[in-house]
Order: structure tokens, then C-alpha cells, then sequence
């Protein structure tokens, strides 16, 4: 019984250890002025060659590696919160409609609609949408009150649901890389990087960004970081090798 009292406290002590942990600030190298609206996430193509930006306003853009606008999805949504792209399709998601539109890469076509219904309010619906390599499965986060994490098939069906309000008070974005899933708080000017099996925080740094809401990592490992007040898009270098 001795030992099992020792080993149910030192489980709660890791625990609070990881949750606990200081997170490390960390400043920008550079930014660049973005000539789109609202801007509320990135993310870049597989090839690296350009990214895909979506608006507040409801609009898609793709731009080149440093924000200039090569082409605008002829779409107009409603608060375009999230956004993923994959060697097929683009995924545009609006937080107050609870959809996701899905694009052909190529030509920019709206190609399907799904619906993914959610009870919460209607301003803090769903903020953040990546695919999960090692669980081989979407996540799509929403924003607050509270924070949680859907896994959804490759039909963009539930799956499961975990409830991640013990990491930050919100969840602006998310983004996959390097075995690890990212995610931003807006609130919180922080980023964590999870395991992406267990979802546990496993560093966090803090980013001196006014209304940080999108995250990406370029080819050479770099972080960016979208601010949609400020309509800028600043570069960082890897966070794990400051």
C-alpha cells in the first residue's frame, strides 16, 4: 500500500510538473505586412512553396512564401477561422456556421461542404484544424468555455472528444510538425507543443504578438506566427533549437 501511495503521488507530481512548466519567451527575427483582412490562420502547402491564408471576412487566399497574393478562392464565407491543406484539398473552416469547406488545391474550387455540428457559443466555436500524422487523424479544436479537441476520420466524422481546457484559456491554432502537434493561444500569447498521442504539453514558449491567431512552420523549421489585428505574419526561429 506504501508503494502504491508513492506511485499514485508521483504520477500527480509529473502531471502538475507538465502543466506547470515555465514557458520560455521568445522574439521574432522579422515580420511582413499581409494585404488581406483580418487575417485568422496559415498554413503552407506540402511542397513549401506557398502558403494558404483565411480571413475573418470569409475569404481564401494563397500567397507566396512571403505574403504576397498569388490567387482568391471566387468563395465568400462567414468568419473563416481555420484552414489546412493537403496535396488534394484545401480546408476552410467557419467558426460561426460550424462548416468546413473543402477546395480543390489546384483550381480553388469549392469541391464539398460538411456540417460538424457544436452547442457551444456561437463566438467560440471552432478555431483550429490540422491532421494528426501519428494518430492518422484530423483534430479540429474550439476556441473556449470550453477548449475541445475532436479527432475526426478521413470523412471528417467524430471520433472522440477531449476536453483540453487545463492547457490555456483559449486555442487560436494549430498546426503538425516534426512529430508534434502545435497549438496557439490567443489569450495567452503561447505556444505549446504536444505529444501528439497523449496530447500532453511538452514545452511552451511565449511570443510577444498582439492577437496571435495562425501557426505554421516553414521548410527550414522556422515558426511563423499571424496576427490578424495587426495583419502581419512573423518569423521565428525553431523554438526548440533557441
Amino acid at each position: 500500500m506504501r508503494n502504491l501511495k508513492y506511485s499514485i503521488a508521483a504520477i500527480i507530481l509529473g502531471s502538475v510538473a507538465i502543466y506547470a512548466q515555465k514557458a520560455v519567451s521568445i522574439k521574432p527575427e522579422k515580420y511582413i505586412s499581409l494585404d488581406i483582412p483580418e487575417p485568422s490562420d496559415v498554413c503552407f502547402r506540402p511542397d513549401g512553396k506557398s502558403m494558404f491564408i483565411v480571413s475573418d471576412n470569409g475569404f481564401l487566399f494563397e500567397t507566396d512564401t512571403e505574403g504576397k497574393i498569388i490567387r482568391k478562392a471566387d468563395y465568400a464565407g462567414l468568419d473563416n477561422e481555420a484552414v489546412y491543406v493537403d496535396e488534394k484539398y484545401v480546408y476552410a473552416v467557419e467558426e460561426v456556421t460550424r462548416k468546413i469547406k473543402i477546395f480543390d488545391v489546384n483550381t480553388l474550387k469549392l469541391e464539398r461542404t460538411v456540417n460538424l455540428p457544436y452547442s457551444g457559443g456561437r463566438n467560440k466555436g471552432y478555431e483550429a484544424l490540422t491532421f494528426n500524422k501519428a494518430k492518422n487523424k484530423f483534430v479540429i479544436l474550439t476556441e473556449k468555455d470550453p477548449v475541445y479537441l475532436f479527432e475526426l476520420d478521413a470523412d471528417l466524422k467524430v471520433v472522440n472528444e477531449i476536453n483540453m481546457s487545463k492547457i490555456a484559456r483559449d486555442i487560436s491554432a494549430a498546426t503538425y510538425y516534426n512529430n508534434a502537434l502545435w497549438l496557439l493561444s490567443d489569450e495567452d500569447m503561447t505556444v505549446f507543443k504536444l505529444d501528439p498521442n497523449t496530447y500532453e504539453v511538452l514545452a511552451k514558449w511565449k511570443v510577444p504578438i498582439i492577437n496571435p491567431e495562425g501557426i505554421a512552420f516553414d521548410k527550414s523549421g522556422n515558426l511563423l506566427i499571424q496576427s490578424d489585428d495587426m495583419k502581419r505574419l512573423y518569423f521565428f526561429k525553431n523554438p526548440e533549437k533557441q
